[in-house]
């Protein structure tokens, strides 16, 4: 899954805008998020080294 970066500041706002009754679901969610995030970034930067250092 690889989202743009504007997509992933809309779904940190969205969680971030969350009911107190609904924080821990939120949580969860922010850490789903956040793990996207980290494997879209190293796929950017296996993506962007030189091929000799693949």
């Amino acid at each position: 899954m690889q989202l743009s970066w504007s997509q992933h500041l809309e779904t940190a706002r969205l969680i971030e805008n969350c009911s107190t009754e609904d924080r821990g679901t939120a949580l969860a969610l922010m850490g789903m998020a956040l793990l996207v995030l980290s494997e879209d970034l190293a796929r950017a930067s296996e993506q962007q080294q030189p091929v000799a250092l693949r």
